[in-house]
């Protein structure tokens, strides 16, 4: 290999790729893989998207050298898991990718807040209730203590398909919404969803995302509580640094109406404060 003229052919067609303009198309919603342009130098740009990111804690301390059959059960548990929820039918998303031993998943149109938000929670419940007793369960307690957290954001993204000839070319997503979901996951602690201030705004008047149901996990009637607490993300720059986190997962009495009023659109709750009392 003359891996000097590589290099030097390949700074040329960066030189080429960073004088030349390219071609945006806009589109309404997200494109299935087979639209989006490969050979020919046209972005398909598309504006408020929804990106969830899945992160899974404390993967770099599974050992795949010394414990490889038992890391490779919990990898297969814990992403299968979450993307067997986030890829049901209620929830949506219009694309989804796995990503070492994450995920991201898009949500565009009707309610892609809500039904992002509703998988994000539902991943975090999943991943409280069953995963990592399980894991503790079957695995011992040398296993270090994994389970998923979670990120979301919105905005604008582009998307062309790049890749090497003849070996396949993958959707590359430019924009903040999937780097910042990621950033906001990787800045949560365990079994938490961290949203971003822009995705707050669009979910904070619904009284089934901001208050809790007021149950004390029996069923019985206790006191309904704000779920949300404010977080900083540093790693986000400028007005994005001010973020919301939930740490609460889905109630095993009230939860299935919780998220089926969320995806229903449905906002407004007569047994929470008033909102004089909490603006």
């Amino acid at each position: 290999m003359k891996v000097n003229q590589l290099i030097a052919d390949v700074g040329i067609h960066a030189k080429y790729e960073l004088t030349t303009p390219v071609d945006i198309i806009e589109m309404d919603d997200i494109p299935d893989e087979d639209e989006m342009y490969v050979d020919s130098r046209k972005w398909i740009k598309v504006d408020d998207v929804v990106a969830l990111a899945g992160d899974l804690t404390n993967s770099t301390k599974l050992s795949l050298r010394k414990h490889t059959n038992t890391s490779a059960r919990i990898y297969e548990a814990a992403t299968g898991g979450a993307i067997r929820i986030v890829t049901q039918k209620e929830f949506g998303p219009e694309f989804v990718d796995i990503q070492g031993d994450g995920f991201f998943a898009l949500f565009h149109g009707h309610l892609a807040h809500e039904r992002a938000l509703c998988a994000a929670v539902s991943l975090r419940t999943f991943s409280e209730r069953h995963l990592v007793p399980l894991i503790q369960q079957n695995m011992g307690p040398t296993v270090p203590k994994t389970g998923f957290k979670a990120g979301i954001s919105s905005g604008t993204l582009a998307v062309k398909r790049v890749g090497a000839p003849r070996r396949g070319e993958e959707p590359v997503w430019a924009g903040k919404p999937v780097n910042w979901a990621y950033k906001c996951a990787q800045q949560a602690e365990i079994h938490e969803v961290v949203v971003t201030e822009k995705v707050w705004n669009k979910i904070k008047d619904n009284d089934y995302v901001r208050w809790s149901c007021g149950c004390d996990g029996s069923g019985n009637l206790s006191s309904i509580s704000m779920l949300w607490s404010p977080k900083t993300v540093t790693p986000l720059l400028g007005h994005g640094i001010n973020c919301w986190v939930l740490q609460q997962r889905w109630c095993e009495i009230h939860g299935d109406e919780f998220c089926q009023a969320i995806l229903h659109g449905t906002t407004d709750r007569a047994d929470v404060p008033s909102r004089s009392s909490w603006e």
